[in-house]
């Protein structure tokens, strides 16, 4: 098919969909530059999560014809998702892979699902006032919140089927890829913004904080009452206690211990609770003497699995608090300030050396 002109090529490709039907759900389309952070992150969430992915480091492999494959990727997925960014503006094969996106949509069927990723509307208008009137999702508040919004305007009726965390389907060998990505972002001087994306797309290098960590449930969009990125939940057989432990990410240079005081505010009210759970040898403070951590537990609670014997009374299971913030070696101490919570800190570092044991110290 590559003798034919490039616009024919599109729409044969779309004739053999209809004829053939679709092989993958969504066709992944982005720059190189956004490959390691973006791209390959979110293809490796939206398979976790039960999707076929077109991406190229899923799809091609040695001795393939790389335009062949493109065209067959394009022609056999139902969606394109098209991550934007300075560096998809600056290529041209990226436009192509977008001629073809665009080609292919039917009259009442948009197959482009924009992500913004560091770039506004101005930006993309400035590119092209097509891309401009579709509504996009940013990057910014994780991956799982990308996808969850992509999966909304593509497969409406499997929403419902997403996970509140996509732990459980992580294979071992994920954590590498996960680390050298890591590590990548960090050696760049990468923003908390940036690394809050590897790591909602990621959540088995959370599993690194805890031994018995079960689910690692990003926040954003589930418990946003809560100066929280990710929620460790963690149960000890069937019946010990229950350990929930909130993840707030600081800032990888220096100034991590300024959010030990404003993040022990912000959980809001103590009340009086008098229940304890059996075998109660956790630290922490109990999830029923604070109002807004109990409404959270009790959303999990709701939504996962669990045969422990304290599954369903959230309000007496422990919770911490997991500052991640500064590299080893340009990480603050901790203030004097006395808080109502049980704090725990951890560098960056943590996560991606692997000669670290795997808890806190």
């Amino acid at each position: 098919m590559s003798h034919f002109p490039l616009g024919l090529r599109w729409r044969l490709c779309a004739l053999m969909l209809a004829i053939m039907g679709s092989e993958w759900d969504f066709f992944i389309s982005h720059a190189s530059e956004d490959k390691r952070q973006v791209a390959g992150p979110l293809a490796h969430y939206l398979r976790s999560v039960g999707f076929s992915v077109w991406y190229d480091d899923f799809s091609l492999r040695v001795g393939d014809s790389v335009l062949r494959e493109i065209d067959r990727g394009l022609g056999a997925s139902h969606f394109g998702v098209v991550v934007l960014s300075d560096s998809f503006f600056a290529k041209e094969w990226t436009y192509r892979e977008l001629a073809g996106l665009v080609t292919t949509a039917t009259a009442d069927q948009r197959r482009v699902l924009p992500v913004w990723h560091n770039v506004d509307a101005a930006a993309i208008a400035s590119y092209s006032p097509m891309l401009a009137d579709v509504k996009g999702v940013h990057t910014s508040r994780g991956l799982h919140v990308v996808a969850e919004e992509l999966v909304r305007a593509s497969f409406p009726d499997r929403v419902a089927d997403l996970p509140l965390s996509n732990r459980s389907k992580e294979r071992p060998d994920d954590l590498n890829t996960a680390q050298e990505t890591l590590r990548s972002v960090l050696d760049a001087g990468g923003r908390r913004e940036e690394i809050l994306i590897v790591l909602s797309a990621y959540q088995i290098l959370l599993t690194l904080f805890g031994r018995y960590t079960a689910a690692v449930i990003p926040t954003a969009g589930f418990a946003d009452c809560l100066p929280s990125d990710f929620v460790l939940f963690e149960q000890h057989g069937i019946t010990g206690p229950i350990q929930i432990t909130f993840v707030v990410l600081g800032p990888t240079g220096p100034g991590g211990a300024d959010f030990l005081a404003a993040t022990d505010r912000a959980f809001g009210e103590e009340v009086t609770f008098n229940k304890y759970p059996k075998n109660n040898y956790l630290p922490g403070r109990r999830v029923g003497e604070f109002p807004r951590v109990q409404s959270v537990a009790q959303g999990i609670a709701d939504r996962l699995k669990s045969n422990n014997i304290h599954a369903r009374d959230p309000r007496v299971w422990n919770f911490s608090v997991l500052l991640v913030h500064g590299r080893r070696g340009v990480q603050d101490s901790a203030p004097t300030c006395r808080t109502r919570l049980n704090f725990e800190t951890a560098s960056y570092d943590r996560l991606i050396d692997p000669t670290d044991p795997p808890f806190w110290g």
